[in-house]
């Protein structure tokens, strides 16, 4: 089975990640999974919500999505977690699948500096979703890079949390399910900027 696998903190899941899983299943995966990340190693400064309560959120997010999965596999391994590891990981329990990486667009240019990049594409490889109009495969990385057609769309997690704390509506930006649950949780934190 050819799986992508698509690592993200979600804080919080939103429209964009949705469309962009279902894009790589247009393009030719089997299944997508969504790799809620504990810690990025690329946004260690960025403030998260708790793991527990975006991995729910990406669970109730995908309720009844064919094929597309929400794995916490990364919670029990070293923090951060670099992709390889977690590849290197998850390969020996699934020995007949094929993994590929999906990341987006502004990704690739710096994709050079991941841990054991030239390890992730020549034994992975990379599935690409544009974040811009165009998104250029470095030299070398060709026959690794598969680009894949998935909506521009202008929505970021780090938006939805400034939004969430002026008080304004994200419901055209996030699953309703997933909206209602941050109103719903929200409302039993004691401290309401959290969000």
């Amino acid at each position: 089975m050819k799986i992508a696998l698509y690592f993200g903190s979600f804080n919080p899941i939103h429209k964009g990640h949705l469309a962009i899983a279902e894009a790589a299943l247009r393009e030719g995966s089997d299944e997508v999974w969504l790799v809620v990340s504990p810690l990025n190693p690329h946004k260690q400064d960025q403030e998260l919500w708790p793991f527990e309560l975006r991995l729910e959120m990406a669970r109730i997010a995908t309720n009844g999505m064919t094929g597309i999965r929400v794995s916490d596999c990364e919670a029990g391994l070293p923090r951060p977690s670099y992709t390889i590891q977690t590849l290197d990981y998850l390969q020996p329990l699934y020995p007949n699948d094929q993994f590929r990486v999906l990341i987006g667009g502004d990704n690739l240019a710096g994709f050079r500096r991941w841990k054991a990049y030239d390890r992730i594409l020549s034994r992975y490889g990379l599935i690409v979703y544009p974040r811009s109009s165009g998104s250029e495969i470095p030299a070398g990385f060709e026959q690794q890079v598969q680009i894949i057609r998935a909506p521009l769309l202008d929505i970021s997690a780090s938006e939805i949390r400034r939004k969430l704390r002026e008080g304004l509506s994200i419901s055209d930006l996030v699953p309703e399910v997933v909206d209602t649950f941050i109103r719903e949780k929200r409302n039993l934190l004691s401290d309401p900027l959290h969000f």
